[in-house]
């Protein structure tokens, strides 16, 4: 009796191992899936993003946006990807890599990383975008959200420059920085291609000619 006790006793701390075993491993490299909306005249990013930190292990507050692409035909999305940082609920660094394919199929990997660098809250850039509307941006095109900083000169002679403000474009005939913080480029592609900023970013430049 007393074997069996002891048989019956290791069998559960093995059990109990092993699932600490397991659990850790998928909480090293994480994937998340889900489906979105995906008609442009319904997508809201900021909504996206609600539906990314219900799912994801993330603290909200620390995420920085990245990178995004965004491909629109025919008006609807027929691919998104999207990277940002951010601390999960055990405060551990990881970079979060999402993926939407023209199925509406939402697919989102994780893995720990070192040094992050500090950007913007995704959300602040989506509003913008969403106030806006991704639908009055066109049918077909391409969309980009970037970083950049250091000496940084933008000319509307190589490209149409815009503000984007309370929902409306604004043309820019020159901008110029130097900073050492990023600033937000949002490229938007079309029969050629344009390059948006918003105010807070605008706010760091050096120079900033309005077009006439």
């Amino acid at each position: 009796m007393k074997r069996v006790i002891v048989v019956l006793c290791i069998c559960i701390i093995i059990l109990f191992l092993t699932t600490i075993a397991i659990w850790h491993l998928r909480s090293e490299n994480k994937s998340y899936e889900f489906t979105i909306q995906t008609e442009l005249k319904k997508v809201k990013l900021s909504t996206l993003w609600i539906a990314v930190t219900s799912s994801v292990d993330l603290q909200n507050s620390t995420a920085n946006l990245e990178w995004l692409h965004l491909k629109a035909s025919d008006g609807k999305i027929r691919s998104l990807h999207l990277e940002f940082t951010g601390k999960n609920s055990r405060g551990e660094s990881r970079i979060y890599y999402m993926n939407v394919n023209p199925s509406r199929l939402v697919n989102i990997y994780s893995k720990s990383i070192g040094d992050v660098q500090y950007t913007t809250h995704p959300t602040h850039i989506f509003a913008k975008l969403d106030e806006f509307g991704l639908e009055n941006i066109g049918s077909d095109y391409t969309l980009d959200i970037s970083f950049e900083w250091g000496d940084l000169g933008f000319n509307s002679s190589h490209g149409d420059l815009y503000l984007l403000k309370d929902g409306k474009l604004i043309p820019l005939e020159k901008v110029t920085f130097h900073v050492s913080s990023p600033i937000c480029r949002i490229l938007v592609c079309k029969d050629t291609c344009e390059v948006w900023f918003t105010q807070d970013d605008l706010l760091k430049a050096e120079e900033v000619v309005l077009k006439r």
